[in-house]
C-alpha cells in the first residue's frame, strides 16, 4: 500500500511537470513566469496531498481491525466457513475481524425472533421483515440505533434508493440499514411462451381480453405442434391465505398494488370490491373453460416450473429473472425456445405493472454497540454498498470464480465448488437490471430484459400499504385471510356460485373485528405520513 501511494506522488509529479513544458512552448515569457510559479504552488500542493495520503494509510494500517458479531441468513447447502477465501478479503479490505453466525434459511425466522427476545443480539443482525411486532415495539424502546442522521455521510449507503430507505421507516426513523434489493422487475405479472406466440402468429396481449385469448390459443390451437391437446394457457399456484401465482389477475382488475389502494388518501380494502369481484369471474371463466392449472390449489413452484420447461403450459407468474433461466432449460432440445416478460397488462384502470418495495429485510444495530463502532460497521456496509464489495461478497474473484465475457459475469466451476454468494446476502449494491441478469444469459437476452425494466419503471405502481400495522391483524388476520382465500378458490373452481362471495363479503363489512383491521391500518398510513 505504502508503495502505491509512492507511486501515486510521483505519477502526480510528472503530470504537473509535463504540464508546464507543454505550456512552455506557446507562451511568453511574462506568461512562463506566471505559470511556473502556478506550477510550483500545485507542486507542493501535490506533494502535501500525497503526504498526507501517506499519513492516512500508515494511520489505517496501525488501526486495529473493527471486531464485528453478525447474524445472517444462508440459502446453501452448508454455511461459510471461517476461512472461507472471500471473508477473509472482506476482512483485509475493510480493517475488520468477522465472527458471523450464518443461520439457514429454513429456520432463519424462527432463530431471529428467539434473539432478539433474549436481548442478546449481535452488532449486526438481519431481521427479514422490518416490521415484526417485537421489532417495532424494541426500536420504539430504543433498543436499536437511530441512523437517519448518519447516512447521509456514507457515499455508497445514501445512493440507495429513497424508497428503500423510506419503506423500512419506523415512526419517520431508519432503525436499520436495509437490505436492498431494485424496484423493477417483481411484479410479479406473467411470464410468456414467445416462441408460442409466433407459432400462432399472435401479438404480444396488452390486456386482459387479449391475455384471455392467448390462453385459449394456448390450449386449443396446438402450440408445441405436436399434434395433441396436452397444453394449457396458465399454470401457476395459490397458498392457504394467499392468491400466489394468480394474485396479479386482482391487481390488474383493481389497478393496486396488493391488498391496499389508496383512494382520496384513505387506504380500501380491495377484498371489498367490484373490481375484484370482476377478476373472481375471469378467473372463474379460465378455470371452467380448462385454460389454468386444475390442480392449481395444490401446486409447488417446482412443478409450476416443469410444466413450463416441458411445454405443458405457456404462461406463468413469477419476476424477469427466471426467463432465461427456464428458456435456457429448454434451448438444450429446443433452440428456438423463449420466454418474455409481460412489461404489464391493462385493466378498467389503465395499464398495470407493480413496483417492488425495495428491500427484503434489515440489518439492525443494536443501541448496546457504542457511536464510534457503529460508525465502523456503517463503514463497512458502505463497502459492501460498492460495485466492488458487491461483486466480491456474490461473485468471488475474477479470474478464479468467474470471467467477464461480452460485459456479463460467468461464473466457473470453482464457484461452485468454493460455495460463493454467500455473502451476498449480507451486502447489497443496487444494480436496478438485477432481476435481468440469470447466470449464462446471452448478451442478447440480458439487454431485452434490460429494456423491458425501463419500460415498467415508466409505470409500475408502488404498494401504499408497506409495513404498515394493525394490532388486531396480527392477532387474527391470518384467520381471516384464510377464510377469504378459501372462498376464492371455491368460486374459481366452481364449488361456489359468485353470489355466494358477494354474501361472503357483506359478512365482512358487518363484521367489527374485521373492520378495526381497516381502521387500524387507515390509523398507521395517517400516522407514518404526518
Amino acid at each position: 500500500m505504502k508503495a502505491f501511494k509512492k507511486n501515486n506522488i510521483l505519477g502526480i509529479l510528472i503530470l504537473v511537470f509535463a504540464m508546464i513544458i507543454s505550456a512552455c512552448g506557446s507562451t511568453s515569457t511574462t506568461e512562463k513566469v506566471n505559470k511556473e510559479e502556478e506550477a510550483t504552488k500545485a507542486t507542493e500542493t501535490a506533494t502535501n496531498t500525497g503526504k498526507q495520503q501517506v499519513e492516512e494509510s500508515k494511520q489505517v494500517e496501525n488501526e486495529p481491525a473493527t471486531e464485528i458479531n453478525i447474524m445472517t441468513v444462508f440459502f446453501t447447502p452448508e454455511p461459510i466457513e471461517d476461512n472461507d477465501p472471500i471473508k477473509l478479503e472482506i476482512e483485509k479490505n475493510t480493517n475488520t475481524k468477522l465472527n458471523i453466525t450464518w443461520i439457514s434459511s429454513n429456520n432463519y425466522v424462527d432463530k431471529a425472533n428467539v434473539t432478539l427476545a433474549s436481548g442478546d443480539i449481535p452488532d449486526l443482525m438481519l431481521v427479514l421483515d422490518p416490521f415484526h411486532p417485537q421489532v417495532k415495539m424494541m426500536s420504539a424502546q430504543g433498543a436499536f440505533w437511530d441512523l437517519t442522521d448518519y447516512i447521509k455521510d456514507y457515499d455508497n449507503l445514501s445512493k440507495f434508493p429513497t424508497e428503500s430507505w423510506e419503506n423500512v421507516k419506523f415512526k419517520g426513523k431508519n432503525y436499520g440499514i436495509p437490505r436492498v434489493r431494485p424496484l423493477e422487475g417483481d411484479s410479479g405479472l406473467p411470464l410468456i411462451r414467445k416462441d408460442w406466440l409466433d407459432q400462432l402468429q399472435l401479438p404480444m396481449p396488452q390486456t386482459m381480453d387479449e391475455f384471455y385469448e392467448v390462453l385459449k390459443a394456448f390450449t386449443f390451437q396446438d402450440p408445441d405442434q405436436n399434434n395433441k391437446q396436452d397444453t394449457l394457457g396458465f399454470t401457476g399456484l395459490v397458498s392457504l391465505d394467499g392468491m400466489g401465482n394468480f394474485g396479479w389477475v386482482e391487481d390488474v382488475f383493481n389497478g393496486a398494488n396488493g391488498r391496499w389502494k389508496l383512494v382520496n388518501d384513505e387506504l380500501i380494502d380491495t377484498t371489498m370490491t367490484a373490481d375484484t369481484k370482476q377478476a373472481l369471474l375471469w378467473l372463474k371463466d379460465a378455470f371452467a373453460e380448462g385454460l389454468i392449472s386444475p390442480d392449481f390449489p395444490t401446486l409447488k413452484q417446482s412443478q409450476v416450473r416443469e410444466m413450463i420447461t416441458t411445454n405443458k403450459a405457456g404462461a406463468f407468474a413469477a419476476a424477469v429473472k427466471p426467463s432465461w433461466l427456464l428458456t435456457g432449460q429448454m434451448r438444450k432440445s429446443n433452440p428456438d425456445a423463449d420466454i418474455i416478460p409481460l412489461i404489464a397488462l391493462e385493466g378498467p384502470h389503465g395499464k398495470y405493472v407493480g413496483k417492488a418495495p425495495g428491500f427484503y429485510g434489515m440489518y439492525l444495530i443494536p443501541k448496546k454497540v457504542s457511536e464510534q463502532k457503529m460508525k465502523k460497521i456503517l463503514q463497512f456496509m458502505d463497502y459492501g454498498a460498492t460495485e466492488a464489495g458487491a461483486n466480491l461478497a456474490s461473485f468471488g474473484f475474477e479470474g478464479t470464480h468467474y470471467n467477464i465475457e461480452e460485459g456479463i459475469i460467468v461464473p466457473t466451476e470453482q464457484a461452485i465448488a468454493d460455495n460463493v454468494g454467500g455473502f451476498g446476502h449480507l451486502f447489497s449494491n443496487l444494480d436496478p437490471y438485477e432481476r435481468a441478469y440469470q447466470t449464462g444469459i446471452p448478451k442478447d437476452f440480458l439487454e431485452r430484459n434490460k429494456q423491458i425494466i425501463d419500460e415498467m419503471a415508466k409505470i409500475s405502481i408502488a404498494s401504499p400499504a408497506v409495513g404498515l400495522h394493525s394490532d388486531t391483524y396480527v392477532k387474527v388476520g391470518k384467520d381471516y385471510d384464510k377464510k377469504i382465500q378459501d372462498m376464492k378458490v371455491k368460486v374459481m373452481m366452481g364449488r361456489e356460485p359468485i353470489e355466494t362471495w358477494d354474501k361472503f363479503v357483506e359478512s365482512l363489512q358487518k363484521d367489527e373485528q374485521y373492520l378495526r383491521i381497516i381502521t387500524e391500518i387507515n390509523e398507521d398510513y395517517q400516522q407514518r405520513n404526518k
